[in-house]
């Protein structure tokens, strides 16, 4: 399926686990893929992958969290590529094990959580918008977590600041609606990646999901083709929604 031919999509935290794949998903249907990161071998490794491979793809080495860095990369995007037709903001700082209490999330790891997941998806959605309402298109994606809908204890650090990516998004779906711009979410559950697996070992988490509706730990493979359909001509009438793609272990509430 080569449906992207011609589009550019910007994807942040592209070099490692979720990132990747959709680097490598949005590459297979013919866009021309930027993989965004602050790891810049990481990132340039991925972009071998990509041509390696006969796919269209760059590099770009940046820090979502400084607003001048994500405007000055669209920029560069733009006057490159001439457009940026997909934005996906898959970049995040996870827990890691600073799983806390309330009373006891240190306050560093607060404020850095906030400074990426919120600011930096915020940013980086700033800097695409007056581009794409030049256009008349552009499809964002924003990453959000199945942890705002589960409650997760001890990390509310974390599920906060992906509950605000949803509050995000709805709103700039309404702003944006009237320039053929859609804004969604997509929200990941327990998902197979290296991040993940150095929180929680993968036998303690096949036995936490044993209970979900299809019993088993997501893979980034779950998740692309989400991403990709968002930003399809076939969810053209789509937008400020929040997919969940967690297996069903919402649902245990």
């Amino acid at each position: 399926m080569t449906d992207f031919t011609g589009r550019v999509a910007v994807i942040t935290g592209a070099a490692h686990g979720i990132g990747s794949e959709y680097a490598r998903h949005f590459a297979g249907r013919g866009a021309h893929v930027v993989v965004a990161d602050i790891d810049g071998p990481a990132a340039e490794t991925m972009t071998k992958e990509l041509t390696a491979a006969g796919l269209s793809a760059s590099t770009l080495v940046l820090d979502i969290s400084d607003a001048e860095a994500c405007r000055a990369a669209v920029d560069g995007v733009v006057a490159e590529r001439t457009s940026i037709d997909f934005l996906v903001n898959n970049a995040a700082l996870y827990a890691n094990r600073d799983f806390a209490i309330a009373e006891e999330i240190d306050l560093g790891m607060w404020q850095r959580m906030i400074d990426i997941n919120v600011s930096g998806t915020f940013y980086m959605c700033r800097a695409a918008i007056p581009r794409m309402k030049e256009q008349g298109f552009g499809r964002i994606v924003n990453q959000s977590s199945a942890s705002v809908y589960a409650t997760v204890p001890r990390s509310l650090h974390y599920s906060m600041s992906k509950a605000a990516v949803i509050t995000m998004t709805k709103t700039l779906a309404r702003e944006l609606g009237p320039f053929g711009i859609t804004v969604n979410a997509i929200a990941p559950g327990v998902i197979d990646t290296e991040a993940t697996l150095k929180v929680v070992p993968r036998e303690v988490l096949e036995k936490g999901l044993g209970n979900a509706a299809l019993r088993r730990i997501g893979h980034p493979t779950d998740l692309a083709p989400v991403v990709g359909f968002l930003c399809s001509e076939g969810a053209g009438y789509i937008t400020g929604q929040t997919i969940i793609v967690d297996g069903g272990i919402n649902m245990l509430g």
